[in-house]
C-alpha cells in the first residue's frame, strides 16, 4: 500500500470510526454543552443551525474537545471497545494527538496530493499534510484554521476548515486572543476552537466540507 492509498483508507476507516464514537460516546447533554459554547441557538433541544455545516463542526468540536472524567468521548471509546483492530488503533491514536491552529499555505503539489503549510499560531513551519482536493484549491497565503491528525507517514486534516483571506493573518490573530478571554472555559484548545468558529461565522468563505478530504 503506497503513501495515497494508506491516506485514502485511513480516511474512509476513520469517517466510519467518528459515526462510531458519536453514537456509542456522546450523549444529548454533552452535545447541549457544546452548542452552547459555540453559540448554537437550540429550541426545545433542537438545534438551530445556521449552515449545514455546523452539525459536522458541532460533532467534531463535541468529540475532540468534551471531556468526562478528563477524556474525550475518542478516550472513552478506545478504554471502552479495547479489541480495535490495528488500523483503527493507528486512528485513534493520532486522533488522540490530533491539534487545532491557523495555517498559512505555503505551497501545494498537486501532482503528490501535498499541500505545505505554516503554524500561524505555534510558528512552525514546513507542515506536509496530504489532502487530495486541497492540494488542487488552495492558493500560496491562503489561511485555514483546521486540525492536524499525525500520522507516522504523513499528516491529514480530521475533516472541517474554516477559511480565511490571506490578508487576514495579523487581524485573526489580534481577534482570536480578544474572543479566548470570554470564552468560559480553562482549556487552550476550547478557547482556540470557540473563537475560530466565531471568527469564520464574521468573516470566514464558505467552503465545501465534502470537498476538504
Amino acid at each position: 500500500m503506497n503513501l495515497l492509498e494508506k491516506y485514502q483508507a485511513y480516511r474512509e476507516i476513520g469517517m466510519k470510526l467518528n459515526h462510531k464514537i458519536l453514537d456509542s460516546c456522546v450523549n444529548t447533554e454533552i452535545l447541549m454543552k457544546s452548542a452552547k459554547l459555540l453559540g448554537i441557538p437550540r429550541k426545545n433541544d433542537i438545534m438551530l443551525y445556521e449552515t449545514e455545516d455546523e452539525m459536522g463542526v458541532l460533532m467534531e468540536f463535541t468529540m475532540h474537545e468534551q471531556m468526562k472524567n478528563n477524556k474525550n468521548a475518542i478516550e472513552i471509546y478506545r478504554d471502552k471497545y479495547r479489541e480495535q483492530n490495528r488500523i483503527e488503533k493507528t486512528i485513534l491514536d493520532a486522533m488522540l494527538l490530533s491539534y487545532t491552529s491557523l495555517f498559512r499555505v505555503i505551497s501545494s503539489l498537486e501532482s503528490e496530493n501535498i499541500v505545505l503549510l505554516y503554524d500561524v499560531l505555534n510558528k512552525k513551519d514546513n507542515i506536509k499534510l496530504i489532502d487530495i482536493n486541497l492540494s488542487k484549491t488552495v492558493t500560496p497565503g491562503l489561511l485555514f484554521f483546521t486540525r492536524i491528525v499525525p500520522f507516522k507517514d504523513f499528516n491529514m486534516t480530521s475533516g472541517f476548515s474554516f477559511v480565511f483571506q490571506s490578508y487576514m493573518e495579523e487581524y485573526l490573530r489580534r481577534r482570536y486572543k480578544k474572543i479566548g478571554k470570554k470564552v468560559e472555559s480553562d482549556r487552550d484548545s476550547i478557547k482556540r476552537f470557540v473563537s475560530f468558529f466565531r471568527l469564520n461565522k464574521e468573516d470566514g468563505m464558505e467552503v465545501d466540507y465534502e470537498d476538504v478530504s
